[in-house]
Parts: structure tokens; sequence; C-alpha cells
């Protein structure tokens, strides 16, 4: 397990230096098909008649609540890619010696090309995404600290180059100054034949201070295969009455969400299946548009699911845990009793 130093808001060398993140005056668009922040949350306005925590909140302290990043079947499918990949390469083999067996000048010359894209196909891709994959966090939870107006989130960096590609992810604690974020609801859409699927995401958008708007940070929370416009706005809700009218830690009747670690292979395939429990017929009525999809490349699927589940299996196996520095323990107090 690892302690992790604490970096106030802006310390981190990442943050002094503006990424690609959303500006905050971004003028707004709504439409069927369009895909972009849709809406901006006002932290004294109700955004939803019930606030409703989804099951993501995993730890309850007296003023504060954490929340987990570590959905069920998130993990696995870039093992998945990898291995595509890696067929895609064999193919690519295949082509470049029937190419030399048969081959002239020009044909040649076009053959280190396809050097090129075996090189691609058979270690960058595969490398980066085990190096995505494995060895991550077990969690990259984020705290919400309605008496002292902080939010904590663990979060990774990418390690350059080779060295520590097969040893744990460079991990670090970041605190954020609640007044100084903003929420947004952004949308992706996805077209299909005669459909249109739009996946929605609830991100938090962090300010560099209250007389500089420049974003030098963003995180989200939620699954967007499961938010849609209402979920993510009553999730915000949620969050917002917590941190501003001392709202409930979770929503009455709702569990604390529970992380739960395939141990074995067959765990890892059932954890990422569509039905996750659910009866077919359900599952068809709650996620048509998925359905089509999966029934259309139903073939492939069989493939897919079986490589996916490993990926996820092999992540959690090589996941490691992750302790809070001690300076945010001692911030929000030891967690409650579930049902507190």
């Amino acid at each position: 397990m690892t302690t992790l130093r604490l970096y106030r808001h802006g310390e981190h060398p990442e943050q002094r230096v503006s990424a690609d993140l959303p500006e905050p005056e971004a003028r707004l668009q709504e439409g069927a098909n369009f895909s972009g922040v849709v809406k901006r949350f006002d932290k004294h306005a109700r955004t939803h008649e019930n606030g409703m925590s989804m099951g993501w909140v995993k730890r309850m302290h007296a003023d504060a609540i954490e929340c987990t990043r570590a959905g069920d079947g998130v993990r696995g499918l870039g093992f998945f890619f990898a291995c595509v990949s890696l067929v895609v390469g064999l193919i690519e083999v295949w082509a470049l010696i029937s190419v030399w067996m048969d081959a002239d000048l020009i044909e040649y010359f076009m053959s280190i090309f396809l050097v090129f894209l075996i090189f691609v196909s058979m270690l960058l891709i595969p490398l980066f995404l085990t190096r995505a994959e494995l060895f991550a966090p077990d969690d990259l939870p984020v705290i919400f600290d309605r008496k002292h107006r902080k939010v904590y989130q663990i979060t990774r960096y990418t390690q350059p180059g080779l060295k520590g590609l097969f040893q744990p992810w460079p991990t670090v604690a970041l605190e954020y100054d609640w007044d100084l974020i903003d929420a947004q609801l952004n949308v992706q859409t996805a077209v299909g034949p005669n459909m249109a699927k739009r996946q929605h995401s609830l991100w938090f958008i962090v300010r560099r201070s209250a007389e500089d708007d420049t974003p030098i940070d963003a995180f989200t929370l939620g699954n967007p295969f499961v938010l849609n416009e209402g979920l993510a706005s009553a999730f915000w809700e949620h969050i917002r009455r917590f941190m501003e009218e001392g709202g409930p830690h979770v929503v009455r009747g709702e569990p604390l969400a529970k992380v739960l670690r395939p141990k074995s292979i067959k765990e890892g395939i059932a954890q990422v299946s569509p039905l996750q429990g659910r009866s077919f017929f359900r599952w068809v009525s709650e996620e048509p548009f998925y359905a089509f999809v999966l029934a259309v490349a139903a073939p492939a699927y069989l493939i897919m699911l079986p490589l996916w589940g490993i990926g996820n299996y092999l992540a959690y196996k090589t996941s490691t845990p992750v302790q809070w520095p001690q300076e945010v323990l001692d911030a929000v107090g030891e967690p409650l009793a579930e049902g507190n």
C-alpha cells in the first residue's frame, strides 16, 4: 500500500501548465447529434428535484463523502484491444512475407511501410494499452469535504519511457478549493442505424484562482455508459446539496458502493457481461441501443467478451491499493459506520 503526498490547489507541476481543458466561457450548444458541453451547473440553484447518490458513495465521514471511480466492468477493454492489435500485426507479417516472396523494387520499398506498421501493431500499441490497464491503483476516489470546503482526489500520471512499465503507476493526491470548482454536463453522440445514443458525463473543472478562470485540472465522476441528462443532474444535485445545504451523505435506501474484485477469470468475464445479473429481456428494455449493436455484432462480441473479462481480471489482480495522505485523514476524520 502506497501513502501519497498531498499537493495543494495548483501546486502540482502539471497543474501549473494548463493542459487542453475545456474553457469555462465556451459557448453552450444543444442538438440531437451535438457533442460538447450542454449544461453548466450553479452551486446555489437546484438542478434536479431529487438528488441521487447513484451508488457511487463508498465511504461516509462526519462532514465528508468519498466517491469511487472504480465501476464494475470498466476495466479490461485495453487488454482486448491489445489482443486485436497483435492479430492485426500477424496479418501484416503475413502480408510482408507475401510481398517478399515475389516482389519487384517498388514493392520492396513499400514493404518498409509494412515493417513500420508491424512495429506499431505488435509492440507500441500493446505496450501502451497494457500499461494503461495493469499495475494501476485499485481506485481513484474523490472526497468532498464540506467542513473545510475542500475536494480531494487521487489520480495517476504517466511515467514516460519504458522505465517502470510493469511497476505501479505514479500516483498523487490533489487538493482543490470547492469554491474554485465548476461542474458541467458533457455529451458525446454515437449514431447508429435509425437511432442516436448520447453518452453523458459529469465533469468538474478546476480554476486557477478566484481572479484567474484558467482551467488547471478536470476530473469526472459517474459511469458515462449509465448516465443520462437527468441522472447526471441528480448526481450533481446530491453533491451540491451535501456541500452547500448540509444534505445527507447518501439518499435514503441507497447502499454504499462496493468495489468487487473478481477472484477468478470466470468472475472477471461475468463482471463485464452486459447482463450483470439482469434478465435478458430487462437488459433489452433498459439498453435497446447496445442490445441492437451487440445483436448485429454477436459473433465478434463472443470473441470480445472472454478477452475483455480476462483483461478485467488481470487489471484487478495487478492493481495496487492506495492510502490517503495523513493530512486528508486528519481533515475528514474516521469513517462512519454504514447506515449512520
